[in-house]
């Protein structure tokens, strides 16, 4: 559940994590599930579909946002603007901005969005997951956006692991020398707790994780 502490804000499960409070029932899990998937798919996939006005870094009022949903949604009689504020402040990978009654989606996006506003990346070294069929075609030419604007980098192995994990029971891991890349100029932004992205990897910056 999701709910709001007094002192610490709100927060996702029995207690506040902080201080050990139970605090005031916002969400219920069903309505969290309901509301996380309804927000991705406006934010990052198909704005046009709720007629939201989306500037080019891909900010929407939360208010418009929260509107739009209840206009086109069945069920959602009782969303308001704090539900989607404590959706996005919540999230476990850091997938959403607020800012100035506005809210955005930092990643994932299938339409162009212009993230360029996101802090940049000071990794060393990033990680990709790819099945062993693709690994020796990507070292090889690099790495492109496919069903994403971006291309998604992981920070850690462990990360990349659990992403290509959803494509394939056993990933190959590929090495980004992400300083090398910065030094020469390319664009890395970090979007979330553990992802970066960038519009494409050439293929000297990238190895097979040994």
């Amino acid at each position: 559940m999701l709910a709001v502490c007094e002192d610490h804000g709100p927060y996702r499960g029995p207690e506040c994590p902080v201080c050990g409070e139970k605090g005031k029932f916002l969400m219920s899990d069903r309505e969290i599930r309901a509301l996380s998937g309804t927000m991705a798919g406006i934010l990052r996939h198909f704005p046009e579909q709720f007629r939201v006005d989306m500037d080019e870094h891909g900010w929407v009022g939360i208010e418009d946002l929260v509107h739009a949903i209840k206009d086109n949604r069945l069920n959602f009689h009782w969303l308001r603007d704090k539900h989607v504020e404590a959706i996005a402040g919540t999230d476990e990978k850091g997938r959403y901005q607020v800012k100035g009654g506005k809210v955005r989606a930092t990643y994932a996006h299938t339409f162009p969005v212009d993230l360029t506003d996101l802090p940049e990346s000071d990794a060393d070294e990033l990680f990709y997951p790819v099945t062993q069929e693709e690994a020796d075609l990507v070292v090889e030419t690099g790495l492109y956006p496919t069903d994403r604007s971006k291309v998604h980098l992981s920070e850690s192995r462990e990360k990349a692991l659990e992403a290509g994990r959803v494509r394939t029971q056993h990933p190959v891991i590929l090495r980004i020398d992400a300083a090398q890349a910065r030094e020469d100029g390319v664009d890395i932004r970090r979007a979330g707790k553990d992802v970066c992205i960038t519009d494409e990897v050439e293929a000297k910056y990238i190895s097979l994780l040994e």
